[in-house]
Parts: structure tokens; sequence; C-alpha cells
């Protein structure tokens, strides 16, 4: 088997590690935005954190292939330029906007006012 290969035993060890490392460096970020009275701006702070951690998108090469939204946008910026670098971008400004989207829904049915 490939090293990339997505049924490959690395392939499936490299995205275990990650997520798990992703839950590990959300809960640091949850902790650390604990203590921030906004709630709104602490709310999109970790939702704009836990998109860039876990939104995966394809590699160019492989639709089967997948990595980090951000890793791609950065090699696409890095490697190719603005023009083709919106690969990944495309996919985080969906991310977000969902994340927005569920923000914005949970705050409205929050400050609902409750039938007496």
């Amino acid at each position: 088997m490939a090293h990339n290969d997505p049924t490959s035993l690395e392939y499936i060890i490299a995205w275990s590690v990650y997520f798990l490392s992703g839950i590990g460096c959300s809960w640091v970020w949850w902790k650390l935005t604990s203590g921030m009275r906004n709630r709104g701006g602490r709310d999109v702070l970790r939702g704009i954190v836990l998109v860039l951690i876990f939104t995966p998108w394809y590699t160019g090469d492989d639709i089967r292939i997948y990595a980090p939204a951000f890793l791609i946008l950065a090699m696409d910026l890095l490697l190719e330029g603005a023009e083709s670098g919106l690969q990944g971008g495309v996919a985080l400004m969906f991310s977000s906007f969902f994340v927005l989207l569920v923000l914005a829904v949970r705050l409205y049915l929050y400050r609902r006012p409750k039938p007496v």
C-alpha cells in the first residue's frame, strides 16, 4: 500500500492523531476563552478555532486524500499564488458561515421571550 492510500494504516493513524490533537487543542482554547465576559465574542472565537482545526478538504492530486483545509489554503497560497489559493479557502468560508449561522440561531432562540 502506498502512503497516500486512504485505506493505509499510516493514513488512518495520522488522521486519528490529528483528531485527538485537535480535541486537545480545542479543550485548551475552550479553557482559555472561558474567562471572557462577552459571550458572543467568546463563542465566535471558539467557532473560528473549531472551523480551522476540524475542516478537512481534499488535496489537489486525489479527491480521496484529505488534509486540514487551512493547510491546503496555506500551501496553495505559498506555492501557487493567490489565483489558485482559494481551494481550501472555500471550504473554510462555508464552514465559517455554517458556524456563524448556528450561533445566530442560538442567539435568537436564547433572546426570544419565554411564554408565561
